[in-house]
């Protein structure tokens, strides 16, 4: 059903949790992948990993997103090499700890918020921004935006104990939304489209205490896993989803219901 062949797709965070396997599937459905990540560890792990699905296919770049030129510099190659970019997944983000106190409204430090807000939405927005005057001379495009579901609701604090939820997540997740609503409105005579995807927790490397009090406010009683968004993944990539533009898909086992 879902085939992407010949699509190249970038990726920004894409050797991290989400980003690796919507890389994985992407590859297994026969698109190209191009990650972009600021982590040569994460990379070089991933690399090792899609090898063994199609060999040498996937493109990697250990590149820090917020840096305007370097990006520019990566994009230029990338369009210079297959001659067009079908797809942009931002997905990169920072997730703080909810276990340190630093993170706290009433301590969190003007650097901190900074650097997150470069990450989360600058880079977004340069990444973007580059990209998008790729697939204006192309004439065509198709941008999928990662939020969350603390994109659509606030956090409930009550289960993270003394240490909350950091606002510097639901600030970036909530942009992120207006952002790619922004997006669909601005490129529609290039036939250029933005949509954004809003997914739930993921159980992993979460303290147990934690699962049990997430899972309260989730109606099918669950954290998500990873492959939980293959299928929504593929679809936004593909030329199924064509007539889709400006939409916010929220998966999350339902907990943005109550």
């Amino acid at each position: 059903m879902f085939n992407l062949e010949s699509k190249i797709i970038v990726i920004t965070g894409g050797a991290g949790l989400l980003g690796s396997r919507f890389s994985e599937i992407i590859l297994k459905h026969n698109g190209l992948p191009v990650i972009l990540d600021n982590s040569p560890r994460n990379i070089a792990t991933l690399k090792k990993k899609l090898s063994k699905i199609s060999g040498d296919k996937a493109e990697f770049h250990v590149v820090d997103i917020t840096n305007k030129k370097k990006i520019d510099t990566v994009v230029n190659n990338i369009f210079k090499k297959y001659r067009k970019i079908d797809c942009l997944i931002n997905n990169a983000a920072t997730n703080p700890k909810s276990n340190n106190i630093k993170n706290n409204f009433e301590n969190l430090s003007i650097k901190h918020w900074q650097k997150e807000l470069d990450i989360g939405l600058t880079g977004a927005l340069i990444t973007t921004q580059s990209i998008v005057k790729k697939m204006m001379k192309q004439k065509h495009g198709n941008i999928i935006n990662i939020s969350s579901d603390l994109g659509i609701i606030a956090p409930n604090q009550k289960i993270y104990g003394a240490s909350k939820k950091s606002i510097t997540y639901s600030v970036i997740k909530h942009g992120i939304i207006g952002f790619s609503k922004y997006l669909s409105t601005c490129f529609t005579n290039y036939n250029i489209r933005s949509n954004t995807l809003c997914p739930g927790a993921i159980n992993y490397k979460v303290s147990k205490s934690l699962i049990k009090n997430i899972k309260k406010l989730i109606p099918l009683n669950r954290m998500a896993k990873t492959n939980d968004y293959d299928g929504i993944i593929l679809y936004l990539c593909s030329d199924l989803s064509l007539y889709m533009n400006g939409s916010t898909i929220i998966c999350d086992g339902g907990r943005t219901v109550w």
